[in-house]
């Protein structure tokens, strides 16, 4: 499986949604809550547009960006683990949720709608990509040295010409590698020195 699905059928499933199964609709604003770890409420988010952060707090207060989400990204706290730590979705903007129970969906459509089986089918593909990306975040912490980590974080977003496409913030990357920016872009200078990548503007090509 990619890691994105066709655009038509993340359209149908927009549209099917709240034909096909009981939703909750809410907008949420910079830096609102939109969901907090619980053992017992088992809910699943859809965003239909906006931007919004999976975080982490540990005892000591340190916070950590675990994932960023966008627009038809999917996330659920059935995959959060136990923990004594904090985990949290917080909004980076405006952002709309289609909040939708997990046990309600399984359960046959009351309208007896055809499309419900393809929603269903396409809700667990949403969600096994939601799950490798969170798995993609924990191999990338196993990763020991700060090229190691970008080496990983590039390789899985690059192109079949190995070419990193730079939508965002370096900031915002070196976040992600849970690095400080100038280590980063220090990194990123060196590691062009000894020509592993070739860096541009907007590009980054990987060197293999």
């Amino acid at each position: 499986m990619s890691k994105t699905l066709d655009q038509t059928r993340i359209n149908q499933f927009k549209k099917n949604l709240s034909n096909c199964v009981n939703v909750k609709r809410k907008t949420f604003y910079n830096k609102d809550l939109i969901l907090s770890y619980s053992p017992i409420k088992k809910k699943i988010g859809f965003i239909t547009y906006g931007k919004a952060n999976i975080v982490k707090t540990d005892s000591n207060g340190n916070t950590t960006i675990m994932r960023d989400l966008k627009e038809n990204d999917i996330f659920s706290n059935l995959f959060f683990q136990e923990t004594e730590d904090e985990i949290y979705i917080i909004s980076n903007e405006e952002t709309e949720v289609i909040f939708i129970d997990y046990y309600t969906i399984l359960k046959n459509c009351n309208k007896t709608c055809p499309f419900h089986n393809k929603l269903v089918l396409t809700l667990f593909d949403l969600l096994i990509l939601d799950n490798k990306q969170q798995n993609e975040k924990i191999e990338l912490l196993s990763k020991r040295t700060v090229e190691e980590k970008i080496l990983f974080f590039l390789k899985q977003r690059m192109n079949e010409n190995h070419i990193f496409k730079v939508t965002t913030s370096y900031k915002a990357i070196a976040e992600y590698l849970f690095v400080d920016r100038s280590n980063l872009m220090r990194e990123l200078k060196r590691m062009e020195e000894k020509g592993i990548i070739e860096k541009h503007e907007k590009t980054i090509k990987i060197n293999l």
